[in-house]
């Protein structure tokens, strides 16, 4: 278990109870967390097997990310606190893949001059590619539905 710098009591409760979920998976993960200038405890757990913890979808990392802040808020005492986890590099895969997508939703809306209506995502992930067309003048985004079939639109801008 490996940590950045002195962490807080919510970050040492973080690293332990990754750390034991690790091992309950039967792996042997490495776990690392640190601590932003903002507070913002971001966990990593590396290691042979550590893609059992993303999940379909990445259902069980999202899961996991939600119990983590959740075992944070109550070791800090209450209180939101923010609190990214990733396991075997998912993140950084899932957020190449969701502006590649991004990308070409734009590209067939101005081919075909029409709405380009995506699957339901996560907030996170709609998030993202939200960011990813943000600085295109000539397309626009809007976020439709309800949870949890909330999905993104990509048209052409007017």
């Amino acid at each position: 278990m490996g940590t950045d710098q002195q962490l807080s009591a919510g970050g040492t409760a973080l690293a332990e109870v990754l750390a034991k979920v690790s091992s309950g998976f039967g792996l042997a993960c490495e776990v690392n967390v640190s601590s932003d200038a903002d507070g913002e405890l971001s966990a990593t757990l590396d290691g042979d097997g550590a893609d059992a913890l993303v999940g379909r979808g990445g259902s069980v990392i999202d899961a996991l990310q939600y119990l983590a802040s959740q075992i944070v808020s109550r070791a800090e005492g209450g209180g939101r606190h923010r609190v990214s986890l990733d396991a075997g590099g998912y993140r950084a895969r899932r957020e190449a893949a969701l502006i590649d997508l991004a990308d070409r939703a734009a590209t067939e809306a101005l081919e075909f001059g029409e709405e380009i209506e995506l699957d339901a995502m996560t907030p996170h992930d709609r998030r993202i590619v939200h960011m990813a067309l943000k600085d295109r003048t000539d397309v626009v985004t809007r976020s439709e539905g309800e949870e949890p079939r909330r999905r993104i639109v990509v048209e052409p801008a007017d």
